[in-house]
């Protein structure tokens, strides 16, 4: 893989973070696009690593200016809305984040002759099936979530038909592992094995396919060089799907601590599935790619990585 100058939006974020780590150890040139509000804490230790922009996206002229002085071959974008917008306002800003924001980033790219730009879209953008979601299944997204990650999508699709951008998107299904948000599931489960707390599970076990954050940066970083279709889509996820009591008693095992479990006092997600597991026939298949992490070992991983951390319970335990 020949080292690329990348540009990164969203960069601060848990899989920006993540993904601006793999970067630089594969040895590309990275700018790192943030908004002027963000938390810089995931980019702890590699920000002299990287030339940093903040930015607002929905500054049009902006975007482009930074992607003229910083001339990347590639770039990566990843900012959006976070979690499902419950208000008029919350929903009307995703919209913004979304659409506008990835026009202004398709724009800049287009008239700077960026050599590929990698999408990072939602699985929720899938209409629900009760088998293994595969690229090619309709869009019919129930989430508002969803929505708006489809219509950045479908942005980019028409960019990449219209004007020749050479575009490929990418749909993560569950994404876990460091720099991960320390409400979501994964981290909230250690913390409740660590403190001895009960953890809230819902009623109605939902199914996910939990991927670690190391392997989709790995398929974004392949994606940069492969030879793929204009406005092509990849599924990222491993094809397994587990309910959140499987979770806890996989974790159980692989750490010999036990966990107290209080069924049916977390409210459900609007994106809970009775079945939700990405079909990566195309990944194989075109790219040669699968992901390496098992579920057990990377939650193992995450027991490491979450208990060395100061503010997490007994951290000092597993330092």
């Amino acid at each position: 893989m020949e080292d690329r100058r990348v540009l990164v939006t969203g960069a601060s974020g848990f899989l920006g973070a993540n993904l601006v780590r793999k970067l630089i150890a594969l040895g590309h040139s990275v700018t790192a696009a943030v908004r002027p509000t963000s938390n810089l804490w995931r980019l702890a230790g590699v920000l002299s690593s990287v030339r940093l922009v903040q930015v607002d996206l929905l500054e049009a002229e902006n975007v482009r200016r930074i992607v003229q002085e910083t001339q990347p071959e590639a770039i990566v974008h990843l900012a959006g809305s976070r979690g499902h917008p419950q208000t008029l306002q919350q929903r009307l800003d995703a919209l913004q984040t979304s659409v506008i924001g990835t026009a202004a980033v398709l724009e800049a790219a287009d008239c700077c002759d960026v050599r590929r730009f990698v999408h990072v879209g939602s699985s929720l953008e899938y209409r629900r099936q009760n088998r293994p979601l595969c690229e090619t299944d309709p869009l019919e997204p129930d989430t508002y979530r969803g929505l708006s990650r489809l219509m950045a999508s479908q942005l980019v699709q028409h960019e990449a038909a219209v004007r020749g951008i050479n575009a490929v998107i990418v749909r993560p299904f569950s994404v876990y592992g460091p720099w991960e948000a320390p409400h979501r599931f994964i981290p909230t489960l250690i913390r409740a094995a660590l403190a001895g707390d009960e953890l809230p599970l819902t009623a109605h076990p939902a199914q996910h396919d939990w991927i670690h954050v190391e392997d989709v940066a790995e398929l974004i970083a392949l994606l940069l060089h492969a030879e793929v279709e204009p406005g092509e889509v990849f599924n990222a996820g491993t094809g397994v799907q587990w309910d959140n009591l499987a979770v806890v008693r996989l974790f159980e095992r692989g750490s010999g601590l036990r966990v107290r479990i209080r069924a049916g006092a977390h409210p459900p997600s609007p994106a809970d599935r009775p079945c939700w597991v990405a079909d990566m026939t195309r990944c194989r298949e075109r790219l040669g790619w699968q992901p390496r992490w098992r579920l057990g070992d990377g939650l193992r991983h995450a027991l490491q990585w979450w208990g060395a951390r100061c503010d997490f319970p007994c951290g000092a335990v597993l330092a």
